[in-house]
């Protein structure tokens, strides 16, 4: 009793409130804090302003929600980021405010598939770290142009697959729609998640269908149909409609070199020591987040580790392998995407590199570690389920039947394989006295229900449980028993020697199906009291009656290792986890100090305050800003006057103005000038160039200028006012003349090696030697 008082304490508090969902709520209110604080700490950066740029230039119309961006098709994306430029501007408050929002989300929905897809265990909550923490998805929830993508479709990930999983359990259509709306959801913000689709079939396959590899493939297509028929349409019906509006992004890998490169790049340096809790180094890449940089020996710690988790969990648990296989599975979908659309780049050399081409990876490998490591919640049938329930049992020895006390062998009449009840004999009432003197009791956690499968092997009664008890040290240490030469698995040839179908269990809703679930202590029949307990040379010894109709709680990590192991492997499990949270606690910390480097952000607090100071006839050009700012392949978002269109207060830009500012690669206001090619000096001694009126001058340059959109600025002394036209190439610019020692910047498109000057007006005459032909820049001091 004092067991199961223990057991009933882990989970229960005083007062009835769920240990475990409290501890979960807790994980993930500081997972979201802690993101949240190293968001904060950087900025926008990159992609966030074209995407803020085109939500200033554009209304709300269907016709901007739809557009592409790069090719991605992100309605959701543009409709949040055009109401926080419209409302807000360019702050990045908002953004944050929204991402935190997500992974809070995304935990707590993680949670609640955690409790319906797995045994009520502490160890529910090794998963959920997994996901919250994990390194790989930094980049979801600092950058606002990732996490506008990845933060949806890893939401829609676990909605999709816990309708699913609802769907297999119940049969209920209502799960469907859930089913369907969720990957409309990941669909909505991102065209990648339609892999929710792919990664629901795998799992359904992996998780509940039995057999090799074509009879998975077939029972999971024939049972569960209705999921396939309704994904396969939504599928069809969103691929039409992103790939007649989008442009091909598949790209051909220069070699296979590459393709080698990159995969192991992805899974060497940021798959694997992501999952626990690497890179540990980052390589800066200017406003943008950092790539992954692990160190060897930390890639090596890093395998090593995932290697042994791996085998470990295979040996203790029969489903656990193929857990693992899903979480591969799923990775070469991802790999084959990326390859086909990110290699035969300039940035393929890093492609492998960057975690947030992998991060929805990371709650696939979430799932897998909790099925690898908890098991399988136990099948309920409800009405509507037709096909049998699969359990999960950990891997233990079976027990054999003790030898009477008194040496002699048992009954001649009894074997010693027995068979499972017959499937029309009724259950017999846990508190009443067996038949037969000699009929066997089986174990204590399947005398609450009957059992879904009995197996019956030589001198043995093993019942395929979800939780299968403990062996009793007493009965495993006693003197062997002599088979006899027939048994009901020589007739059986299942995978499984002896698997006899008994009658369906009858097990209560499963407590952790939802988080909200009702106590569920009534159910089952009552504990047998422990002096009815038969006893005798073919019994068991009695077990101690469950607290919980669930049975006991599931055996830990470790199973049933011998207790002279069990302190040196718990020691290395708590230094291996403790080494796993503090390399995610400084890889974290090494990410936050990257990303709070942001140039942008000190380039626009300085136009800020500038622009708070300068006189109000200031006028600029239009030029790009800075390349650390909006990298020049996004022109012509990267223009000065499209980046600064959410600002409250923007610069003037124009085309012609007598004085012209710029703002220098810090955001400062300069005096502009032009440094380009200039004229030649003039044959005229203290004039250069004499125009009069009605004429035309050649004036070469002292370098040729290609064809282009260009600034040319003219320094003059002239007699009166007036105008004059200047040719250059094919361009010609008209401007305006004053009397006196004056300056004029205007825009011209052309190109050659010379200009030709023309002054109109009566009586004017035109000195000039300084022509430049070129690009704004700051005047030097």
């Amino acid at each position: 009793m004092a067991a199961d008082a223990a057991s009933a304490s882990a989970r229960t508090g005083r007062l009835g409130t769920d240990r475990i969902r409290t501890a979960a709520l807790a994980i993930v209110a500081l997972s979201v804090l802690w993101r949240a604080q190293v968001a904060s700490g950087g900025f926008l950066a990159a992609d966030d302003y074209v995407m803020i740029t085109q939500a200033a230039e554009s209304n709300l119309t269907v016709e901007h929600l739809l557009a592409l961006y790069n090719n991605h098709l992100m309605p959701g994306g543009r409709l949040l980021t055009w109401l926080i430029t419209e409302h807000v501007g360019m702050a990045y408050w908002p953004y944050v405010l929204l991402m935190a929002i997500g992974q809070a989300v995304l935990g707590i929905t993680f949670f609640r598939l955690l409790r319906r897809l797995l045994q009520p265990s502490w160890l529910l909550l090794l998963p959920l770290g997994a996901l919250m923490f994990s390194p790989l998805t930094l980049e979801a929830t600092s950058w606002w142009a990732v996490g506008v993508n990845m933060l949806p479709m890893q939401i829609a990930m676990v909605l999709a697959v816990g309708a699913q999983v609802s769907y297999v359990q119940t049969r209920r259509k209502r799960h469907l729609v859930t089913l369907a709306l969720s990957v409309l959801l990941g669909l909505v913000f991102f065209e990648k998640a339609i892999l929710v689709v792919a990664l629901v079939f795998l799992l359904t396959a992996a998780l509940y269908a039995e057999g090799g590899f074509f009879r998975t493939i077939w029972t999971t297509i024939r049972r569960w149909w209705p999921s396939w028929l309704l994904l396969t349409v939504l599928s069809l019906g969103f691929l039409a409609a992103y790939l007649g509006n989008s442009e091909s992004s598949l790209r051909r890998p220069a070699s296979a070199g590459e393709v080698f490169s990159f995969l192991t790049q992805m899974l060497g340096s940021t798959v694997v020591p992501g999952l626990v809790g690497g890179p540990w180094q980052w390589l800066g890449a200017g406003d943008g987040a950092p790539v992954a940089a692990p160190p060897e020996l930390g890639t090596w710690v890093a395998w090593t580790i995932f290697v042994a988790l791996v085998v470990a969990t295979v040996r203790r648990r029969r489903r656990a392998g193929r857990a693992w296989l899903l979480l591969g599975s799923y990775l070469v979908l991802v790999a084959a995407m990326l390859a086909a659309t990110r290699l035969g780049s300039t940035f393929s050399g890093v492609a492998g590199g960057v975690p947030r081409y992998v991060s929805d990876v990371v709650v696939v490998a979430a799932i897998c570690l909790g099925v690898a490591v908890v098991g399988l919640a136990r099948p309920s049938r409800f009405a509507g389920a037709t096909e049998p329930p699969t359990v999960d049992t950990p891997r233990t020895t079976p027990m054999a039947l003790p030898e009477p006390r008194d040496g002699r062998t048992p009954d001649s009449g009894v074997p010693q394989t027995v068979a499972a009840p017959s499937a029309t004999a009724p259950p017999a009432s846990p508190t009443a006295p067996p038949e037969h003197p000699t009929a066997p009791v089986l174990a204590e956690a399947v005398r609450t229900g009957r059992p879904a499968r009995v197996v019956a092997r030589l001198g043995v009664i093993h019942a395929e449980a979800p939780v299968d008890p403990e062996p009793d040290p007493a009965s495993t240490t006693a003197p062997d028993v002599t088979p006899p030469t027939a048994s009901v698995a020589d007739s059986v040839p299942d995978a499984e020697a002896g698997a006899v179908r008994a009658p369906d269990p009858v097990v209560e809703p499963h407590p952790s199906s939802s988080p909200d679930a009702g106590d569920a202590s009534t159910a089952g029949p009552p504990p047998r009291d422990a002096d009815d307990r038969p006893t005798g040379p073919d019994r068991r010894p009695p077990a101690a009656a469950p607290s919980d109709p669930l049975g006991p709680p599931p055996p830990g990590l470790l199973g049933p290792l011998p207790e002279r192991y069990r302190e040196a492997v718990n020691v290395m499990l708590a230094l291996m986890l403790v080494a796993v949270c503090l390399g995610t606690v400084w890889t974290t910390s090494r990410y936050s100090d990257e990303w709070a480097v942001k140039s942008s952000r000190s380039y626009i607090d300085t136009v800020r305050i500038e622009m708070a100071s300068a006189p109000p006839d200031t006028v600029f050009f239009d030029a790009p800003v800075p390349d650390n700012v909006v990298p020049s392949l996004s022109w012509p978002y990267n223009l000065q006057s499209r980046f600064f269109r959410a600002f409250g207060t923007r610069p003037t830009y124009v085309d012609e103005a007598d004085h012209v500012s710029v703002l220098d690669a810090l955001g400062r206001i300069q005096v502009a000038t032009i440094v380009g090619s200039t004229i030649q000096p003039g044959p005229q001694e203290g004039c250069g160039y004499l125009v009069a009126s009605g004429q035309t001058v050649r004036m070469p340059l002292n370098e040729p200028r290609d064809d282009w959109h260009w600034v040319a600025r003219i320094g003059y002394l002239s007699s009166a006012d007036g105008t004059a036209t200047l040719r250059f190439g094919t361009g010609t610019a008209e401007f305006p003349v004053k009397k006196g020692l004056n300056q004029r910047f205007f825009r011209i498109v052309g190109g050659g090696d010379a200009v030709e000057l023309t002054v109109a007006g009566s009586d004017v005459s035109l000195c000039t030697n300084e022509i430049a032909i070129g690009n704004p820049t700051p005047k030097p001091e």
